[in-house]
């Protein structure tokens, strides 16, 4: 028997075959914003410097994923410093410490029986912390000023999620954090620093 494919017939095969592993393609890497503070007022501070210290370590275990993701913890707090700190003084220095800014990933346990098939579970949870210090030294008329402190937030991820649907959630869940870190740190600072910051 002699099967014949006509000319119509193969076009149309040609077309759903490029369809199909057009659908299979990896999308494009998304592209997301600085997270960035200078639509926030300054908070003025009575020394002639500032300074920012990463006080995080160098080495990383295997499940710390913050320098992999499209928004660094620690990128968005030195974006803090440069856009809320204004040094207003004639001596003395304010040291802004990170002494934390991670992301840290656990997989999840996902089912695999017939049912889970038919459901998408969460897949990974990554928790997301901030720790800062801003500490005043050489101020004429304080002999020990600091300000601290922290945020945490956590982020599950569902197992069938594309590259760019992860990386959008994780975009967002550093946003959150920065947006609980902000008035946390601006009130400890007005409250432990006193005349000094203004």
């Amino acid at each position: 028997m002699t099967i014949r494919i006509g000319k119509a017939s193969f076009r149309t095969s040609a077309v759903l075959m490029l369809l199909s592993l057009g659908a299979c393609a990896t999308p494009p890497p998304a592209k997301f914003p600085e997270i960035t503070f200078s639509h926030l007022p300054k908070i003025s501070l009575d020394v002639a410097a500032i300074q920012v210290v990463d006080g995080t370590a160098a080495v990383k275990a295997g499940n710390h994923v913050e320098t992999q993701i499209p928004a660094s913890p620690r990128a968005a707090l030195m974006n803090w410093a440069r856009d809320r700190l204004s040094a207003d003084g004639g001596a003395g220095l304010a040291k802004f410490i990170i002494e934390e800014a991670s992301v840290v990933e656990t997989d999840l346990a996902v089912n695999s029986d017939l049912k889970a098939k038919f459901t998408k579970e969460q897949a990974q949870r990554y928790d997301a912390k901030v720790r800062v210090t801003l500490k005043l030294e050489g101020v004429p008329y304080l002999t020990q000023a600091q300000a601290s402190a922290e945020a945490m937030r956590s982020q599950t991820v569902r197992e069938d999620a594309n590259i760019n649907q992860r990386d959008t959630v994780l975009f967002e869940m550093v946003e959150t954090l920065m947006r609980e870190f902000d008035p946390a740190m601006s009130q400890s600072i007005r409250r432990h620093l006193g005349n000094a910051a203004r």
